[in-house]
């Protein structure tokens, strides 16, 4: 019998993984697709890293924990998994995401700058910027690369003496005595004291009642390229990572750091419900990238406004976007890592440690208390 088994390899599962081994304890891993896959919410070759997370002081504590824990992976692996290219938010001064993000850099001490209309031009002339606009140029922005920070958590778990197994199903979790069982696709099965559900949209198709209600939605990845003879000015070194209130939108992004060129994604927790995640198409339609060209038009004219590269994603919502960690109540062994809610990923390394926390009923410095379904009773 393992201490832990862990379903779902994508973020949030890799980081438990590893955070099991990092503990001593007997670890299995069980990912039903290749390991770093396209497949999910974990993909898209870079992701925007706030070490200052707008969400809330906790979320902070969270994303500096992660980037520990990338940074020690990066001198196991020799990879580059985060590039803090420092990053700039941009918005009406009276505008949630610039309280919110001063609020959290005051919180913690952290450095910053602010600019006002004037200066972001003269600085960042790939942006448009309104005369109402600031912007806070924050340090602890820059781009994560999810398939890398993935795969290097794997492979530091499984140098730790953790079994992974990929394109394994899980069918079924059920309760045994001292632990639970998990039902591979094969009829196999794997016995451990606590099993870790990080399987994000798939969570809800294992035949438990989990502790909150989750929701599927359509997401995308979309990249743009820059217009003949300014590629130069979209490099990351010249154009950083950036969030941007533009009237109802709120746009991110990130510059050129591989061939598919500039990254601009929107907040998309409106996007249609996916009923079943295994048949969410990585291909998009047109009608789908209309908005963020829109975006793309009014705030970067330096960049053609035709989507050069887009691919479906998901995001797992929770009723209030905020993640939950805790037990589900039929299987007392089992526990609901979930949901990124579309802005988890740069906290996701420190999430596994948090999960591992609450299997081993210890304390921590980030509690898994924070994260309770019973917030929703």
């Amino acid at each position: 019998m393992y201490d832990i088994a862990v379903v779902g390899l994508g973020a949030v599962g890799s980081g438990t993984l590893l955070a099991a081994t990092e503990r001593g304890l007997s670890a299995i891993g069980i990912e039903q697709y290749e390991l770093g896959h396209d497949r999910g919410s974990s993909h898209g070759l870079s992701r925007v890293f706030r070490g200052a997370a707008s969400e809330g002081q906790i979320y902070t504590d969270l994303a500096l924990r992660s980037l520990e824990i990338w940074r020690d992976l990066e001198r196991r692996s020799g990879e580059e998994i985060v590039t803090l290219t420092s990053g700039i938010i941009i918005a009406p001064p009276d505008s949630d995401l610039i309280l919110e993000s001063r609020a959290v850099l005051d919180g913690h001490a952290m450095p910053y700058e602010e600019l006002d209309a004037d200066e972001i031009c003269a600085r960042y002339p790939q942006h448009h910027v309104r005369d109402e606009d600031i912007a806070i140029l924050d340090p602890s922005l820059g781009v994560v690369r999810p398939e890398r920070a993935i795969l290097a958590a794997l492979g530091a778990a499984r140098e730790r003496g953790a079994s992974v197994l990929s394109r394994t199903r899980v069918t079924a979790i059920r309760s045994i005595a001292g632990g639970a069982k998990v039902v591979l696709d094969d009829a196999e099965t794997i016995r451990a004291r606590t099993v870790v559900i990080a399987a994000g949209p798939w969570a809800s198709r294992l035949g438990l009642e989990l502790p909150v209600s989750l929701v599927t939605r359509r997401a995308l990845l979309s990249w743009f390229h820059p217009v003949p003879g300014a590629e130069d000015e979209f490099a990351a070194s010249r154009f950083p990572a950036f969030r941007r209130k533009l009237d109802s939108e709120y746009g991110w992004g990130a510059g050129v750091i591989d061939d598919h060129g500039v990254k601009v994604g929107l907040r998309q927790q409106d996007g249609y419900v996916v009923d079943d995640p295994s048949r969410n198409p990585t291909e998009v339609d047109a009608w789908e990238v209309e908005r963020v060209e829109a975006f793309v038009a009014q705030q970067f004219p330096r960049l053609v406004p035709k989507a050069r590269h887009a691919t479906g994603c998901m995001i797992t919502l929770t009723p209030d976007e905020r993640f939950v960690i805790d037990r589900v109540a039929d299987v007392p062994n089992v526990l609901l890592a979930a949901a990124c809610s579309g802005h988890g990923f740069k906290t996701s390394a420190a999430v596994g440690e948090v999960a591992v926390q609450l299997a081993l009923d210890e304390s921590g410095a980030i509690p898994a208390s924070a994260f309770s379904a019973a917030r929703f009773a």
